[in-house]
């Protein structure tokens, strides 16, 4: 074995369109699956998760729309993201289940 890059090797085609359309179906029930947890949360979380991950405003985003302090927002966040991966346990990061 020399130290130069390996052979590259072909793939068929259907191998190829199978893999895209399998990660697109994954992605597609992780974010329906999100969706739906996210609708199941309290509402104070759910504001807190979507206010500090999703708008990436962190603990004072979280506690500026909340209107709370920023280590009671904090601690709603944390819950929330903990109900959030409760919820979505049973899959995989990338959306597929796991086994």
């Amino acid at each position: 074995m020399g130290d130069g890059p390996s052979r590259a090797r072909t793939m068929p085609p259907h191998e190829v369109d199978q893999h895209g359309a399998l990660e697109a179906t994954h992605e597609a029930e992780l974010v329906h699956r999100l969706e739906l947890a996210l609708g199941q949360l309290p509402e104070a979380e759910r504001t807190a998760v979507v206010s500090a991950i999703g708008f990436a405003g962190g603990s004072v985003g979280a506690a500026m729309e909340l209107g709370l302090e920023i280590d009671d927002a904090d601690a709603l966040t944390r819950n929330g993201l903990q109900l959030l991966r409760a919820a979505l346990s049973d899959l995989d990061p990338h959306g597929a289940p796991l086994r």
